[in-house]
């Protein structure tokens, strides 16, 4: 059975390889595109968690007005790193520092207006505690006291370029509580050079609004940060806690248990921000899934509609090896043999497309701090759509062969059947041309000439309802986003 089956296949691929390829096409690439999408839903969704378990992110920051000097921050990270629940700490200070010209003197800039702020590095926060992401260029050495890294906001409000060196004055904090200090005439008491060696996002930029846009940050490496400590206060403060954010809130009651009664202090919760931006990826995560979901279901339609053709279209075949004295079994293989191979090479086919598709992923605000960019292998997906594409339309497949496999080809009264819209038109007295035109449209017609009415109009039908839909939820999507208080902004200034 089998042999005589291998046999045909060799014997008829020279003309019948259109069709398969077709078919093989067809799987490849409206399948490929399904489960890309829905692959790319997935690390969507999952790109974030994934960067801060890769940066090391803090579980709780914090930030107090208590700390006004070198000696005060330093007593005070030695108690926090001595609380309950508390792995490690290290913080990240702002420094007194300005830009200056070549005679010294401090230039009016971003830095004065507030926009721009220094900041240093203890305990290598920033470095490999919530370590920030290259944009471009490439990460300052912790250990060069001549090297800085930069948002790209504030590079451009400082007019910097990669590659460019800056000179700074700093300034200690006594020389600023002075009444009539003011960094435009005031001399600093360190000068130094630092080199712009790379753009960054930090984790809190992700889904920054224009309420939070601003202060932006120039950060300066921890060998540079302990060269000037005497300019260094009000440090941000992150915490890694044992039991991650469950800790948080009793490390907190600590923390305020540790503080002067008359402090200020603020929380900042890594996972407030995960949610933030896990709610603002939510739509493209979803949008992706739908369209992978309507993809795939499209692929298995039309793609059965194609092995249908090809089946049809080796009707009278089978007829031959009928009258030759081939049994059921043996037509049943001879027609599904070949279909069969094309199903197996299509379903390969996507699984490469969707992995050629994955540098496309993830869109959205979280793209541009992938850990892992690049070609992605999402096996759940992959293997799950190799077997739905692979499983469902061999199983197709061998149904429709044994289906022709009992039919005799030039038996079947339905290819001729007419139309029931063509007989009420014809009875309406409709002119000839237009009964033609109905017939074209509606009736399959007969032996290798018939078309597959049905399937090319529900084919027609689904890729309308796609159109439909994409056109309908972007319009909606833009919709949502050019109307703030659709989603609860509804002022139009904020001051603090």
């Amino acid at each position: 059975m089998l042999g005589v089956a291998w046999y045909r296949v060799r014997a008829t691929l020279g003309h019948r390889w259109p069709g398969y390829l077709a078919i093989v096409l067809l799987i490849g690439l409206v399948g490929g595109v399904a489960m890309g999408s829905i692959t790319g839903a997935r690390r969507t969704q999952s790109t974030f968690p994934a960067y801060l378990a890769a940066t090391h992110a803090s579980d709780l920051q914090f930030q107090t007005s208590t700390t006004t000097g070198a000696a005060a921050f330093t007593n005070l990270t030695k108690k926090l790193a001595h609380l309950p629940h508390v792995e490690h700490v290290a913080s990240a200070p702002d420094l007194l520092v300005v830009p200056s010209g070549p005679n010294g003197k401090a230039l009016k800039s971003a830095f004065n207006d507030g926009d721009v702020l220094e900041i240093g590095s203890e305990g290598n926060m920033y470095f490999t505690q919530d370590r920030v992401t290259v944009a471009e260029g490439h990460m300052a050495d912790p250990k060069s006291a001549d090297q800085m890294v930069a948002t790209a906001e504030a590079a451009r409000l400082s007019g910097w370029h990669l590659g460019e060196t800056v000179r700074f004055g700093a300034y200690t904090l006594a020389q600023v509580d002075q009444p009539d200090f003011t960094p435009l005439t005031g001399e600093p008491s360190m000068r130094f050079s630092a080199k712009l060696v790379g753009l960054v996002v930090f984790s809190s930029q992700i889904v920054d609004d224009d309420v939070d846009r601003f202060p932006t940050d120039i950060l300066m490496t921890p060998a540079l940060t302990a060269k000037l400590r005497a300019s260094a206060l009000y440090p941000t403060y992150g915490l890694r806690l044992e039991g991650g954010s469950r800790s948080v809130p009793a490390v907190e009651r600590e923390i305020v248990n540790a503080l002067p009664p008359d402090s200020t202090y603020s929380f900042h919760l890594t996972s407030v921000v995960e949610g933030e931006v896990e709610r603002a990826t939510k739509p493209e995560a979803i949008a992706l899934g739908v369209f992978g979901i309507i993809a795939a279901l499209a692929a298995l339609f039309i793609a059965g509609q194609a092995i249908s053709r090809r089946l049809w279209a080796n009707g009278e075949d089978l007829d031959v090896l009928r009258s030759l004295g081939a049994d059921r079994a043996t037509m049943t293989a001879d027609a599904m043999l070949g279909p069969l191979g094309a199903v197996l090479l299509g379903a390969l086919l996507a699984v490469g497309i969707a992995m050629a598709l994955s540098p496309l992923m993830p869109i959205g605000p979280a793209r541009q701090v992938d850990p892992a960019p690049g070609v992605a292998f999402d096996w759940t997906v992959l293997l799950v759509g190799f077997a739905v594409l692979s499983i469902g339309l061999g199983a197709l497949t061998v149904a429709l062969a044994a289906r022709r496999a009992t039919q005799r080809y030039g038996e079947r009264q339905e290819s001729g059947r007419r139309s029931a819209v063509v007989e009420a038109a014809a009875r309406a007295g409709l002119p000839e041309p237009a009964l033609a035109g109905l017939r074209f449209s509606l009736e399959r017609g007969r032996g290798r000439t018939a078309v597959p009415v049905r399937s090319a109009l529900l084919g027609a039908v689904l890729a309308v309802a796609v159109v439909v839909a994409t056109v309908t939820f972007g319009s909606s999507l833009g919709t949502l986003d050019s109307h703030p208080a659709l989603y609860g902004w509804n002022w139009t200034y904020a001051f603090h």
